[in-house]
């Protein structure tokens, strides 16, 4: 079973999603380390710099991933040349995963941005209040309130994102409330296997 876990941008998808691995013994895999891995390909380096330049590069000559994300999150066509070039090789290698694992948990921030996967079972869509979430940003990634809205405009709308979905956690009371949904959904899915 492939279980994808999505949600809104500081929800708690990455502790959901390893909650629901190591409770039901399953693979889990993170779609953003993998996005990090493809730009050290030759390829996808080529491809950035010969868009952005070389203003890309750190002084190893190697895509400084920041330099990419506050050009991509200030600028629509950067934003959709880079998720042209960057989604379909993640789709591609959480794919190839799926299928050597045989229960895995996926957390992909962008699964509904990058396109429909029928290779995906369940998707879970962890959510939780703008006031929480911005708390969250703040103290563990050090970002603005402004920087959250700025980033949460590149994604699809919540409100389809959500309907996109087969199950919602609300990730605002805390780890106990989240370990608790965690098992009630964790044992339904497995029911369902």
């Amino acid at each position: 079973m492939v279980t994808a876990v999505t949600g809104d941008i500081g929800a708690g998808k990455s502790t959901a999603a390893k909650l629901l691995a190591h409770n039901f013994s399953c693979e889990y895999v993170n779609a953003d380390m993998i996005a990090k891995s493809m730009w050290l390909h030759d390829d996808v380096k080529a491809e950035a710099v010969n868009h952005f330049g070389g203003m890309i590069l750190d002084s190893d000559g190697n895509i400084n991933i920041r330099e990419v994300s506050s050009i991509v999150f200030s600028d629509e066509r950067s934003h959709e040349f880079v998720n042209s070039l960057i989604h379909p090789l993640v789709m591609s290698e959480l794919e190839r995963l799926s299928r050597k694992y045989v229960d895995s948990v996926l957390e992909v921030p962008l699964l509904f941005e990058a396109g429909h996967h029928e290779w995906v079972d369940t998707v879970i869509y962890v959510a939780a209040d703008f006031e929480t979430r911005a708390r969250r940003c703040e103290l563990q990634r050090k970002w603005s309130i402004n920087e959250l809205m700025r980033r949460e405009r590149f994604l699809l709308p919540r409100e389809d994102r959500i309907a996109m979905s087969d199950y919602v956690i609300h990730n605002d009371k805390g780890i106990l409330e989240l370990e608790e949904q965690i098992k009630k959904l964790g044992e339904r899915l497995h029911e369902r296997k």
